[in-house]
């Protein structure tokens, strides 16, 4: 078990703590103490936190691309410098029902951060770090590494290009930032809220499937990027089921 202490700027404090927590006890994480704090910029929330090693990168990754979070900072406690926690504030257990999906519970998260420096410095061309996460994955993981990772990417590539951007709609941010973006790694079409991947890569025909990819890379980009609610992506078809193409169908 670990302890991270975080910091979050959002725009608005009301509500912030329990949505906020509902992530956290979806990551298996314990909320000990925190403090919301108001200034010119908006509402600072610090927090320190409990839990598994392991679930630690999906819990940043998740409270990192939060609608409701502007800006993210977390570091193990003792490495935590620039976060003043107050050791007398009660304990606090948020006691929302876990919403954590198989992508981040079954993600192998030690390959996963090995392999996401090769995933940046060598974007757009992804698929050979991509292969080697694949080969060095249990099975039942496999997926779920490829959504995860795929979610960090478009997160990073977000913050790159898009951070100073406004926020949009669900329909200008699909034209605008995901089907650009995503044309970078693959062959598509999109209709609407329907991105088509033709011929992925990852996904041959009577083979293994690895569009969970792209649909973890375009939540992270877009989770950012759109005013409202959190951006999901659902999954239609795919090619290595016998499909024509990867059919993804983006809401929030």
């Amino acid at each position: 078990m670990i302890e991270l202490a975080i910091q979050v700027l959002s725009d608005r404090r009301e509500g912030l703590v329990m949505e906020l927590g509902q992530v956290i006890t979806a990551n298996h994480y314990a909320l000990l103490r925190q403090r919301l704090t108001q200034d010119g910029r908006g509402a600072w929330l610090s927090m320190v936190v409990r839990g598994p090693s392991e679930q630690r990168f999906a819990l940043e990754e998740m409270l990192g691309t939060h609608s409701r979070v502007l800006s993210f900072e977390a570091a193990l406690c003792e490495e935590a410098t620039a976060i003043a926690m107050t050791p007398s504030w009660p304990p606090l257990r948020v006691t929302a029902e876990s919403s954590a999906t198989p992508s981040t519970i079954a993600a192998d998260i030690v390959q996963i951060e090995r392999l996401f420096p090769e995933l940046t410095q060598a974007f757009p061309h992804v698929y050979a770090a991509l292969a080697s996460l694949q080969r060095s994955v249990a099975e039942p993981s496999r997926e779920s590494s490829l959504f995860l990772i795929g979610r960090r990417l478009g997160a990073w590539l977000h913050k790159r290009d898009h951070a100073q951007d406004a926020l949009l709609s669900l329909g200008d941010a699909i034209r605008r930032i995901a089907v650009p973006t995503l044309r970078q790694l693959a062959d598509i079409e999109q209709r609407g809220v329907h991105v088509h991947v033709l011929s992925s890569p990852l996904c041959e025909p009577d083979g293994r499937s690895g569009c969970k990819f792209y649909g973890g890379y375009l939540e992270g980009l877009l989770g950012a990027a759109v005013a409202g609610k959190r951006v999901r992506v659902r999954h239609l078809s795919c090619r290595s089921a016998g499909a024509a193409h990867c059919s993804l169908e983006i809401s929030h």
